[in-house]
């Protein structure tokens, strides 16, 4: 076979990013890359028209019009950007830059080029990589401490993390019940998404109710034992002065997240 039939055969195969993503994620693409079009089409007619038929009067004339019509083409090329930018973030639990796009692209810009630029941002991971990252780097960053160090510690199936938190007292003098600080609870999302991602592999947060509890309940609710029912965690402790003990079902899970999601390196007491 010579080198022309060779090249004949790779011009035939259409590349693009379709295959990257999945049927359902392209037929959103697809449907809103279409009212965007037709949006654009009515604007482009609606502005030829005033060009033909000029308007002056009092209250209105073509050029506030035209000018009036092009703000609102910017404007929904920028919302068809996001539209489909949220849907993969949504979607796959993704950090997604959507404005980038916006700046870089003009209204001429099709769901096939805001995809690659979707792609380009995931760095070479595909979204689910991608998003298992994001998770075990958000964590990682929460227990890290100034010298670099982690604040966690394995005790046999426990990680146990000292002064992970800030207890709130404020209500206590008033007769109230002590709750978690508001600037706390933050970790404590990440912490939850963590064990989530660490027992199904999934963004998905197992631990919701969990988390919901934390942030909204006081006193006895919240610092107490709070059971997982799952093959990995087995429950997380929390307790009034800051710790949080987070129990395994065995020392190899604990190990296990500890490395990979805390970026832990010490050794096992």
């Amino acid at each position: 076979m010579d080198n022309n039939s060779i090249l004949n055969k790779f011009d035939i195969i259409e590349i693009n990013n379709n295959s990257r993503i999945t049927i359902e994620d392209q037929t959103f693409c697809e449907d809103q890359e279409k009212q965007y079009k037709e949006f654009i089409e009515f604007a482009d007619e609606y502005i030829l028209y005033l060009n033909y038929n000029p308007l002056f009067n009092k209250y209105y004339n073509s050029e506030t019009l035209i000018k009036e019509m092009n703000k609102n083409k910017e404007c929904n090329k920028n919302e068809f950007i996001s539209n489909i930018v949220d849907h993969f973030r949504d979607e796959y639990k993704v950090t997604l830059d959507y404005k980038i796009i916006q700046q870089k692209y003009n209204i001429d810009i099709t769901y096939n080029t805001i995809i690659d630029e979707i792609i380009e941002q995931l760095e070479g991971y595909n979204f689910t990589d991608k998003a298992s990252k994001e998770i075990k780097e958000a964590f990682k960053d929460e227990v890290r401490g100034y010298n670099g160090n982690v604040k966690a510690e394995i005790k046999k199936q426990k990680v146990i993390f000292d002064s992970f938190f800030y207890a709130d007292t404020w209500d206590k003098k008033y007769g109230g019940e002590p709750s978690i600080g508001y600037n706390s609870t933050n970790g404590f999302y990440k912490l939850l998404k963590a064990l989530s991602h660490f027992e199904q592999g999934s963004a998905e947060n197992l631990y919701s109710g969990i988390y919901s509890k934390i942030r909204c309940e006081k006193g006895d609710k919240v610092f107490t034992t709070h059971t997982m029912m799952c093959f990995k965690a087995e429950s997380m402790k929390i307790f009034k002065n800051g710790k949080v003990e987070v129990t395994f079902l065995t020392n190899e899970y604990a190990q296990q997240f500890a490395k990979e999601y805390c970026g832990y390196i010490g050794g096992v007491n």
